[in-house]
C-alpha cells in the first residue's frame, strides 16, 4: 500500500496510528509536521490550523498526495 484512498472522509486518519500509516503515508504526513508523539498523541502541527492557501507548496502538494482537496482541507478540523 502506497497511500489509502480516504475516499473524502479525512475522519480514517483519526482512526489510525502512526504505526498503521505507510512509509508512504508518513512521509507525506511529516511533510505537514507530524511525527509519531504528536499523531499518536494527537498533538497537532502548525499546518493543522492552516488554510490551504496557507499552506506552503511542499505542503500542498502532501496534503494532496493524501486526498485532501481545497475545500475538504478547510472544513477538517483536527480533534
Amino acid at each position: 500500500m502506497d497511500v489509502r484512498d480516504m475516499q473524502g472522509d479525512a475522519g480514517i486518519w483519526e482512526e489510525l496510528s502512526w504505526a498503521d500509516l505507510s512509509s508512504r503515508e508518513k512521509e507525506l504526513w511529516t511533510i505537514l509536521g507530524w511525527r509519531q508523539d504528536k499523531w499518536d498523541g494527537n498533538d497537532a502541527p502548525a499546518s493543522a490550523d492552516k488554510d490551504w492557501n496557507d499552506l506552503n507548496p511542499q505542503e500542498m502538494i502532501a496534503a494532496m498526495n493524501l486526498g485532501f482537496s481545497e475545500e475538504l482541507w478547510n472544513s477538517t478540523e483536527d480533534e
